[in-house]
């Protein structure tokens, strides 16, 4: 191969590296917009039926019951993280690939019991709980469902093993467990809160 069949060849090859590695970008995107999309979905839904309660005082009841296929619980806002996300029912890949998810089994918002939600660090869609490492205790965790605004104040933030589930054991107060991955995911972070106001958004 000459010198001018060679210089052609890299050229081709840098072309083909450029056309992959645009393409590459452009997925990673996409699914971040797909994400976007979703989350903005089920958070416009949630604060037009709010704010239908606190504008009238006659709450219409938005239909929550699934969005887009997903059946949303609540709002979920950590302040000194900067978080606001959907949360939704269940804990499978498809709806951590987007979501913060509830695990069923657990206590609801508000309840007595222990309400625990898990969320991806990060990952081709989400990283919803990228900075969940950094919240810290007297940190707030508010909770808004359609009709009430609950607020839990952390009181350790800490790291286990994936087989210590005895985290999401259930609790006779009012509890709140955050629950991800760390930095290679063999570890989970862990985030533990009590309730400590309830508010209508109703009236």
């Amino acid at each position: 191969m000459g010198g001018g069949e060679v210089d052609k060849f890299r050229r081709i090859i840098g072309l083909l590296l450029i056309v992959v590695g645009i393409t590459i970008i452009a997925t990673v995107v996409y699914k971040k917009v797909e994400t976007i999309g979703k989350q903005k979905a089920i958070i416009e839904m949630f604060e037009s039926g709010i704010s239908e309660g606190t504008s009238t005082g006659n709450k219409e009841t938005v239909n929550l019951d699934e969005i887009n296929g997903y059946t949303p619980i609540a709002i979920i806002e950590i302040p000194s993280i900067k978080l606001s996300q959907a949360l939704v029912e269940g804990i499978s890949d498809d709806v951590l690939k987007y979501f913060l998810g509830h695990f069923t089994d657990s206590a609801a918002p508000g309840e007595k019991g222990n309400f625990a939600v898990a969320g991806h660090r990060v990952s081709d869609y989400t990283d919803a709980f990228i900075n969940l490492y950094k919240v810290k205790a007297g940190d707030e965790v508010i909770v808004k469902t359609q009709d009430k605004k609950y607020t839990y104040v952390v009181e350790d933030n800490f790291i286990v093993e994936p087989e210590d589930v005895q985290v999401l054991d259930n609790t006779k107060e009012a509890t709140m467990t955050l629950v991800t991955c760390t930095v290679g995911a063999k570890q989970r972070v862990i985030v533990k809160g009590k309730l400590i106001s309830e508010e209508s958004l109703s009236s």
